[in-house]
């Protein structure tokens, strides 16, 4: 029966940990997208592995431990896999570190179920059910920051289930969370709750050692925000640079979030049941309502047997659910990756329970075997049902827009991008792998939707000095420029009549 009271973990869960983590990280090698895409949200991944390149600034809150991360992997593999191409590389991170989690996520049930002699098999397939949820195996196909996060996830559920929090791992864990993603404060209720029912200490002593450690973690983890001015204020500037924050406006601007901040809390009363049966749907279909079913029952053992668990996984889904809800925008899903976790957590601990309570009921029947063997099943099911639509192997849509990109543009051509899909791939194509300057030098790249902001218009200013009113404004650059460089826009914009507008290939060209 499950417990959380053992210290050690067997060698068969360390067996069935390291299996599922190169089973995972197959899976993942073999659907993986090729280069760029669009798919699964991963618009991103062009203007992430740009911004490595260049050694830039991406998008707030800027990134600065996956941007080194990010960089270290790509020289790493550049020379161990020379053939491959950079995109495929960047990917191959995130299958990496989503295989990681799978692996992670065996050790943390094998040390649940300890009692359990079969605990490594319920843990491996738990385990494998979490590899192939949609939202890890969606993240682990694309350059993006999602599947690191998703590690950190399940390193930090180790530390405290398996530890008590008392392992030297917690603090670098939370310095590295605090360092990445700013949703992994979310699960801080949850880890405070753990580490204060850890110990018998007085009240007041628990406080100062909890607060110290949260305090110390966080502000090493902000250290590594010093990256973002560094590399910003650089000459020349590199060209991916959100908040072109070498001024504390422009830091502020990047790492506080502003330009998201609209979509937090945003809710209207009538969109409210949307989005809450929005999130019932996603948590469903990670595992199908079968699956569902078993995690609640792992939910319902811990309510009964083990309260403490039973707080802390409430605490967990509690704050990250609430801001997937409110958090208004079509891709907050991917925020309930977390939850997705726990539920894993608990669906090993179901099949435990059921497999005892069926045994325990007709002791002639070799339950055990049955329920291993229709856990076994449910995984291949879920690898069945969610691989048509997961798997990137032959996506080439953002490449394709590319090619096409470079047969129409010219040699010192303007073009203005508006969207993030069509935007993020002209800046791969720029200044990811360089093939799009190559294919047309000296080309001038300008967002519509940035020129909004002051700071992206010094940017441009500082970019491109020799291009007439780059920095003003959209129509007096074109107006300024028209009959002097091709023109290209990726999408219509209001400021430049349609009567001017000629298609030219995925483009727009300006006459």
């Amino acid at each position: 029966m499950p417990s959380a009271e053992s210290s050690s973990s067997s060698w068969p869960v360390w067996g069935a940990a390291g299996g599922a983590t190169v089973a995972a990280l197959a899976l993942y090698v073999r659907t993986l997208a090729p280069s760029i895409t669009w798919a699964h949200h991963g618009a991103d991944s062009g203007e992430l592995l740009a911004a490595v390149v260049t050694n830039g600034v991406p998008h707030p809150p800027g990134y600065p431990l996956y941007m080194i991360l990010l960089g270290f992997w790509l020289n790493l593999t550049g020379g161990t896999l020379p053939d491959t191409g950079l995109a495929w590389r960047g990917n191959l991170l995130s299958a990496a570190c989503a295989a990681l989690s799978v692996g992670v996520t065996v050790l943390v049930l094998g040390h649940l179920l300890q009692r359990d002699p079969w605990n490594w098999l319920w843990a491996l397939l738990a385990g494998l059910a979490w590899a192939v949820s949609p939202l890890l195996w969606s993240q682990a196909l694309i350059t993006e920051v999602y599947a690191l996060h998703a590690l950190l996830v399940a390193l930090l559920g180790w530390a405290l289930l398996c530890r008590e929090g008392r392992s030297l791992w917690l603090a670098p864990i939370l310095v590295v969370g605090f360092a990445h993603h700013l949703t992994f404060v979310l699960l801080m209720p949850a880890t405070v709750y753990y580490l204060w029912t850890t110990t018998e200490e007085r009240p007041l002593t628990k406080a100062r050692r909890i607060g110290l450690l949260l305090a110390v973690s966080g502000a090493l983890g902000a250290l590594f925000y010093l990256r973002t001015p560094l590399v910003a204020g650089a000459q020349p500037p590199p060209p991916v640079n959100w908040g072109y924050a070498d001024n504390v406006e422009g830091f502020w601007w990047l790492v506080s979030g502003s330009a998201y901040r609209s979509y937090l809390f945003n809710l209207e009363a009538k969109d409210m049941l949307g989005r809450v049966a929005s999130w019932a749907y996603t948590v469903t279909t990670q595992y199908t309502p079968v699956g569902l079913g078993i995690a609640l029952i792992g939910l319902s053992y811990l309510d009964g047997n083990a309260p403490r668990i039973r707080n802390f996984s409430l605490l967990w889904i509690v704050p990250v659910s609430l801001y997937s809800i409110s958090y208004y925008t079509r891709d907050s899903e991917i925020y309930l990756l977390s939850v997705s976790w726990l539920m894993a957590i608990w669906i090993g601990i179901g099949l435990a329970v059921l497999a005892g309570w069926l045994g325990a009921r007709w002791v002639n029947a070799p339950w055990r075997t049955i329920v291993a063997a229709g856990g076994a099943v449910g995984v291949a099911i879920l690898l069945a049902l969610h691989l048509p639509q997961t798997t990137l192997r032959h996506d080439r849509e953002a490449t394709a827009f590319l090619t096409n990109v470079y047969d129409v543009v010219e040699p010192g051509s303007i073009i203005i991008t508006t969207g993030d899909s069509t935007t993020f791939a002209v800046w791969y194509g720029a200044w990811g792998d360089g093939s799009l300057l190559a294919a047309a030098p000296d080309a001038v790249i300008v967002n519509y939707s940035l020129y909004q902001f002051d700071w992206y218009r010094r940017l441009l200013d500082n970019l491109y000095p020799t291009v007439p009113n780059v920095g003003l404004s959209v129509s007096a650059m074109v107006d300024s420029n028209a009959g002097k460089r091709p023109i290209y826009l990726t999408e219509k914009i209001p400021v430049i009549p349609e009567e001017r507008l000629f298609p030219a290939g995925p483009l727009w060209r300006v006459e």
